[in-house]
């Protein structure tokens, strides 16, 4: 038989239970966080003011969490201690300052909420935007914008809503009427999707379904992992063979979705940033030390070369080299053992439970890295997208470890008093 994991049980020294405002608030700081408007600072700076308030106040529980998830400080701390010598140092301070502050609310959030309420609140806040932009929306070429800036961006954020109303529709945790209402929004974020003509956002939508397919069937049971890591070791043998071929393969694929081998002119823009990065590799510009059009004649040769105005934000649409030309070579070793940490605590949990909103948090990680190498928002504070992958790697030390029982399928716990759902 398989042998499956209990869930997790709750630490009481790890959990500040939210109280009925402060769901509220954070519902807020989701969709703040999610999508942009007029004024919507005045929403998020306060929030942000009381959160803060918030995690002294918890401090209790805050801290032990913390201390066993330093790793997500490594990069906001850097950019804290190095914002001096930051191009802009009052820039980069306020930007390292936003970065450790988007780091610590998404403890306090894991402090504070259940995974299936996190994944909730995400369903709900996406949801919203996602209903809103099917009735409010601009045409760009024959395709659909949304409630968002451009298409791109739209096909982007209804990725989010997606994977959120899959994991709740396949969770027999949740009552039916919810499930059911959220199979009904995977339907409308699917249809953005396609709306928004956005060929990464259909291929990561597949991707989405792949993933909380695969790892629902392999999780929990220690046959199918073994299966799964079969699997791997045959698809391994044939890599190096595809490698042989992948500048033809990786041809077809971009001719297939309309895109150049470019990759609409990415190429050339990482090319700039190399030779930004030899100018100062290991520390880099500082938080907003790079694009500043008045003062940086590369900056507006860049922008003259892809047809921007002035007024208009930019970046290297990578974030990896972002990270480096503005942290430097430390600031990129500091994400990627931040990312690496983060991902082996997902996948620990999501391989061991089986959970839905584990997977959700895995799903979003993945995601997110293969958008990385395409856009450069991946340590942007105040992003939802982002938060949900540190969120969920805080998880790992909030609950304890339980013994293994044969024959006990898990199920999790629910407070039908409290209306909260422990796991």
């Amino acid at each position: 038989m398989t042998r499956r994991a209990e869930s997790p049980t709750i630490d009481p020294t790890m959990s500040a239970p939210a109280r009925p405002f402060e769901h509220v608030l954070a519902a807020l700081w989701f969709l703040v966080t999610f999508t942009t408007f007029a004024y919507d600072e005045f929403i998020l700076y306060p929030l942000a003011l009381y959160f803060s308030y918030a995690l002294y106040r918890d401090r209790a529980a805050t801290l032990p969490i913390l201390a066993s998830c330093w790793p997500l400080l490594l990069l906001p701390v850097w950019a804290v201690l190095s914002s001096p010598l930051g191009v802009v140092p009052e820039i980069a301070f306020r930007s390292a300052i936003q970065s450790l502050l988007s780091m610590l609310i998404c403890l306090l959030f894991a402090t504070w909420m259940s995974p299936r309420r996190i994944l909730l609140t995400a369903l709900i806040t996406t949801g919203i935007c996602g209903v809103l932009s099917l009735f409010i929306s601009a045409d760009h070429g024959g395709a659909m914008t949304g409630i968002f800036a451009h298409k791109n961006m739209l096909g982007a954020k209804m990725q989010l809503l997606w994977g959120a109303a899959l994991c709740v529709a396949f969770d027999k945790w949740f009552k039916p009427w919810l499930r059911f209402s959220a199979f009904a929004l995977a339907g409308l974020a699917f249809y953005l999707i396609l709306a928004s003509q956005s060929a990464t956002a259909l291929v990561l939508s597949l991707v989405i379904v792949a993933t909380i397919v695969g790892l629902a069937f392999f999780a929990g049971a220690a046959d199918r992992i073994a299966l799964g890591f079969l699997v791997i070791g045959l698809i391994a043998l044939v890599v190096p063979s595809l490698v042989n071929q992948s500048d033809s393969l990786f041809g077809m694929l971009l001719e297939r979705l309309g895109k150049s081998r470019t990759l609409t002119g990415r190429t050339e823009l990482w090319a700039y940033a190399e030779d930004v990065i030899r100018q100062r590799p290991f520390i880099g510009h500082g938080g907003g030390g790079f694009w500043r059009y008045e003062e940086n004649d590369l900056v507006r040769q860049i922008f003259a070369e892809f047809h921007k105005s002035p007024n208009q934000v930019f970046s290297f649409h990578n974030s990896f080299y972002e990270i480096t030309v503005h942290y430097g070579i430390i600031g990129l070793g500091c994400i990627l053992v931040t990312l690496a940490w983060a991902f082996v605590r997902l996948l620990t949990l999501a391989l061991r439970y089986g959970s839905m909103p584990y997977i959700f948090f895995l799903t979003s990680a993945i995601v997110e890295i293969i958008r990385a190498y395409v856009e450069s928002e991946l340590m942007r504070p105040f992003v939802l997208a982002h938060a949900l992958i540190w969120i969920g790697s805080c998880y790992m030390t909030k609950h304890r470890n339980v013994a293994l029982n044969t024959n006990v399928k898990h199920r999790p716990t629910r407070n039908r008093r409290a209306g909260a759902i422990v796991y």
